[in-house]
């Protein structure tokens, strides 16, 4: 069946390209997938193929509305509580800790019951690695407030807000070399961007390191002014990864201004994960 040109044309499978088959256990109902593109993007048909009959593409049991099968959501055919079943969704995004699906449960003659689930789940923020110029003193010095920016950066994407640097900062605005800095970075100026900030890493085996944790993605990454031990720093945080792709960890480089990369003091990482579930709402559709 994975191999069949007319299959294969309703997924919009490259050529060779192997399909992905899957089986509803105990039902002659076939779920076929291709996944291509930087997103690993899902497309999919189901198939009822009976020995004897002609096999036929048959709907999907439950709607994909305000779903893109893509990076953190996709289709499959399963069992729930012990009933086989046809299950879509994940994350709503890479950052989040919640989940969401949509599932239909197959009763041996056809499908029955179909729900929608969402589950919510706490998460705590933990200090991870830290690499710090030699010889600097503000790598202790920062850390609490660097952690304190971390959280502040992902409450702010929560809200979908701007980070508040005058309340970050106790109430005090930066000197002129950080607000010139800020402005530099703003717009762009002598090739300075926000795109890709540098994770200074001071000569760390980058061998040795996970990419997804120890460089900047280029999602939503930030420039602040933080006050530390009595001066203005410039400070880059950010989720971490690689390119648009977010992993598990805040970011943050402190740099004096004007803030280029031979300015880096330090770097912290910050590992964002879930500790336990906040609620489960079960709906019927």
């Amino acid at each position: 069946m994975s191999r069949e040109a007319r299959w294969r044309d309703a997924v919009g499978a490259m050529s060779e390209q192997p399909l992905d088959v899957q089986q509803l256990p105990g039902a002659p109902l076939y779920l076929l997938s291709a996944y291509g593109g930087t997103a690993n993007c899902q497309t999919l048909v189901l198939v009822e193929a009976s020995p004897g009959k002609a096999a036929r593409s048959v709907p999907l049991p439950v709607a994909l509305r305000d779903m893109e099968l893509c990076v953190t959501q996709s289709a499959r055919l399963a069992q729930v509580l012990g009933q086989p079943a046809f299950v879509v969704g994940g994350a709503p995004s890479m950052d989040s800790p919640d989940l969401r699906y949509r599932i239909a449960t197959w009763t041996g003659r056809g499908w029955g019951g179909r729900c929608s689930l969402e589950i919510k789940r706490e998460t705590a923020m933990t200090a991870g690695q830290r690499f710090c110029r030699p010889g600097s003193p503000v790598c202790d010095q920062a850390a609490s407030s660097a952690q304190r920016l971390a959280k502040a950066y992902e409450a702010s994407r929560a809200r979908r807000q701007p980070l508040d640097a005058v309340a970050l900062n106790e109430g005090r605005r930066p000197d002129a070399a950080a607000t010139a800095a800020l402005g530099r970075l703003a717009t762009g100026a002598s090739g300075d961007s926000m795109l890709n900030p540098i994770f200074a890493l001071f000569g760390a085996d980058e061998r040795r390191l996970d990419a997804m944790l120890t460089q900047f993605s280029n999602a939503d990454p930030r420039a602040v002014p933080l006050w530390v031990q009595g001066r203005w720093w410039l400070a880059f945080v950010g989720r971490s990864g690689v390119g648009w792709r977010e992993g598990d960890a805040v970011l943050v480089s402190l740099y004096a201004p004007p803030g280029r990369e031979g300015d880096a003091v330090a770097s912290y990482q910050f590992i964002v994960r879930p500790t336990g579930l906040a609620s489960v709402v079960a709906t019927d559709e």
